[in-house]
């Protein structure tokens, strides 16, 4: 649709070539696509044949961001910068040629949809961890505590930003700038790190993997954090300044 309104000249958007001032948004954004990546420990195992696993792993990566570069463009050429709308499908309610009017409101709502089926699921997760970071207190195995407590402290949270915001910019930035950013870019270093050692003291420093991942230097553990303190740092001076 929005390759349609271009061809036919009914493109108004006109963006601008740089704006320092998304810059939290897009780390926001890009740390909460990239969260998809948390399939893969789920996928990869049962491959018996990992040969070609890293070639094929960057050709889903280069074809996801090729899509999202796709559907930024665009979107950025065809509607004006200050009318783009949040679930962006909304912006073709007016549109001759969108099917009907119900069928967008589906789409848009997809995600609702989608968040709402697994948000089940995800908190079961999430009680889980909680359980198991508390296991070793004896607190934990008390009834109300693990069947109230720990479901509870899952819930309420998302369910209170739920309430209380419907700025879903400020939320993706929000989230994705800190909660993805450390999740993503902290804690795989550290445990990448900690592992490592683990198998030399265990296999000896002679251990050989064949498939092993060519970032193997700690540089790239180093580099990872680095460009995480960063992230964080420059998100967090751009939210005072602009709140400011």
């Amino acid at each position: 649709m929005a390759f349609h309104l271009l061809a036919i000249g009914r493109g108004k958007g006109n963006p601008t070539l740089a704006n320092s001032g998304a810059l939290p948004n897009i780390f926001g954004a890009c740390s909460l696509a990239a969260v998809s990546h948390a399939t893969l420990p789920h996928i990869i195992p049962p491959i018996l044949n990992k040969a070609n696993l890293g070639l094929g792993i960057a050709i889903v990566f280069i074809v996801v961001g090729a899509f999202y570069a796709l559907l930024s463009l665009t979107i950025m050429f065809t509607f004006e910068k200050d009318k783009i709308q949040e679930i962006v499908l909304l912006n073709f309610l007016d549109c001759s040629i969108v099917p009907g009017v119900s069928f967008i409101y589906f789409l848009g709502l997809y995600t609702t949809f989608k968040v709402s089926a697994i948000f089940p699921l995800n908190a079961v997760a999430l009680r889980d961890n909680i359980w198991a970071m508390f296991s070793s207190f004896q607190c934990s195995r008390i009834w109300a505590v693990e069947r109230l407590l720990f479901p509870l402290l899952a819930i309420i949270p998302p369910t209170v930003i739920a309430v209380v915001t419907e700025n879903i910019e400020v939320i993706v930035g929000i989230t994705g700038s800190y909660a993805a950013t450390t999740i993503q870019l902290i804690i795989p270093p550290l445990l990448v790190h900690y592992s490592r050692r683990d198998t030399r003291e265990k296999f000896g420093p002679s251990v050989r993997i064949k498939h092993a991942s060519p970032f193997q230097h700690n540089f790239w553990i180093i580099l990872a954090i680095i460009f995480a303190v960063f992230t964080i740092t420059t998100v967090t001076i751009l939210y005072i300044t602009h709140q400011s």
